[in-house]
């Protein structure tokens, strides 16, 4: 920054400096809080309906307590007394996506609608996207909207048998397969139980190449439907975590964005980072 500057712009320099500052290291320091957000969100999955160790009429750790377990012959497993069973296609929506036709310029140019292509999903949960079409390439692809609050299940390429969280309207490509909870509270229990079968969706290989997972593959899992008052209580206390999440990818994208903003004005030499200070109150500044 020049010497010849005046106060007002000193006083600018180092406001644009500090923010350069805040927006490099809180952008980075969002992403281990999150980790261990979803950590303990997983963490919690686990211990309520692998461990069955969910909270009892009193409070204490069902199975560990002595909760009653019956065999389920169609899990072939144990699972809490008074749970049910069922298929995803009985409790949830589910339909894939399309491409527009790539070479139609008008199915792309000043699109507004979200389009979800599978390697997004490596991110387990989705806030934005830099793929949009138009509504003329929605009505002429199979691609359909999903709502906010879906689970997106990879079914082919690299990222095959991967889980996200759509926090937007959004629509995708035909690799992904959106699942929509019908039952109230279910949006977290099913997005966590699908999410623990990537070890056995990575088992549909021959060779090296991966074999598809089929919409008939996602809705025809079958999962123990917990009781309406634990599914409510699991829903309230994930749903709380993944909103901090959620709103920290949030700060983390309007801090990326600060920084590539400013970042122009470091390299050019109007913002120095390390001397804003003792450049505002050097003498020659006013």
């Amino acid at each position: 920054m020049s010497q010849l500057c005046t106060c007002t712009e000193g006083f600018e320099c180092l406001r644009h400096g500090l923010e350069l500052r805040r927006g490099f290291f809180l952008s980075f320091s969002y992403i281990p809080i999150n980790q261990n957000l979803e950590a303990m969100a997983k963490q919690l999955y686990d211990y309520w309906f692998v461990q069955f160790d969910f909270p009892n009429e009193e409070g204490k750790p069902y199975k560990s307590s002595g909760g009653k377990m019956v065999w389920n012959e169609k899990l072939k497993r144990e699972i809490p007394e008074g749970w049910d069973i069922s298929l995803i296609k009985d409790i949830a929506t589910t339909y894939s996506g399309g491409t527009p036709k790539s070479t139609n310029i008008e199915y792309y140019d000043n699109g507004e609608i979200a389009w979800i292509n599978s390697g997004e999903l490596n991110s387990p949960i989705i806030t934005k996207t830099t793929n949009y079409i138009t509504k003329c390439g929605l009505e002429n692809s199979s691609a359909k909207l999903y709502p906010s609050n879906s689970i997106l299940v990879a079914m082919y390429g690299a990222t095959a048998g991967k889980v996200s969280l759509l926090t937007f309207e959004a629509c995708s490509n035909q690799a992904v397969c959106g699942v929509i909870p019908t039952i109230e509270n279910m949006l977290y229990y099913v997005y966590f139980h699908i999410s623990s079968l990537y070890s056995h969706f990575i088992t549909l290989s021959t060779g090296s190449a991966r074999d598809n997972i089929s919409q008939d593959t996602i809705k025809n899992i079958l999962l123990p439907i917990p009781t309406r008052n634990i599914l409510k209580l699991f829903d309230e206390k994930i749903g709380s975590i993944y909103q901090t999440i959620v709103n920290n990818y949030q700060q983390i994208d309007s801090l990326t964005k600060q920084r590539d903003e400013l970042l122009p004005l470091l390299m050019n030499g109007q913002v120095s980072v390390n001397s804003d200070l003792s450049t505002l109150f050097n003498p020659l500044c006013c």
